[in-house]
């Protein structure tokens, strides 16, 4: 549990003012949008989802990109921080953006083929509840792509790391949730884990 998640919010939803001009989309969450739309697409070659949800959308980049890739999907945004969903809707008006949180996704069941989070699993209050809440949205055969930083499996013995997860920890949120991984990739020279589970 994060230890000040109300102040995680309200700290990016001042950053919503900037967060489009900061450097890190250029060398950080940019390449990590590019890399798991692309490893989402290649687990699921030659299929076009009908439903694409992002969880701590921030201002929409991933949506965007995704949309690009499949131009037919409907894509749906979900962030707790009112400024991120308030700029996410200037940069992207057909796209529908909810305010909320991974653990209680504003969604009905099985409503979407694909969800992503990126760089946000950390600030997840109940991170298992939050990977249940997905398993739940997702359609049966549907997929959650999960990335965020990585804690090799060596320092996990030394390191206090309640919030970053090794690749068995993350299958295990995934597996307990009724999500089969079916690809595991550190993208970002390392720096960062994208697990991939498909619902049963």
């Amino acid at each position: 549990m994060s230890e000040f998640p109300g102040e995680d919010v309200q700290k990016f939803h001042r950053w919503s003012r900037t967060y489009d001009r900061s450097p890190a989309q250029i060398f950080f969450f940019g390449p990590v949008h590019r890399s798991v739309v692309e490893l989402v697409a290649r687990v699921y070659d030659g299929w076009a989802p009908a439903g694409v949800l992002d969880i701590g959308c921030g201002t929409g980049k991933l949506l965007r990109r995704a949309g690009r890739r499949w131009p037919a999907a409907r894509l749906l945004g979900v962030d707790p921080a009112e400024g991120m969903i308030a700029n996410a809707r200037l940069g992207a008006p057909t796209t529908t953006f909810l305010q909320g949180r991974g653990e209680e996704i504003p969604l009905p069941d099985s409503s979407v083929d694909v969800a992503f989070s990126t760089i946000s699993f950390h600030h997840w209050e109940d991170q298992a509840a939050g990977v249940r809440e997905v398993a739940r949205v997702l359609r049966p055969q549907g997929c959650f792509c999960l990335a965020d930083g990585t804690l090799p499996a060596p320092a996990a013995g030394f390191i206090r790391h309640s919030r970053i997860h090794t690749r068995s920890e993350m299958a295990l949120l995934f597996e307990q949730a009724g999500l089969s991984v079916i690809m595991h990739r550190y993208i970002l020279a390392g720096a960062v884990a994208a697990t991939i589970g498909r619902r049963d």
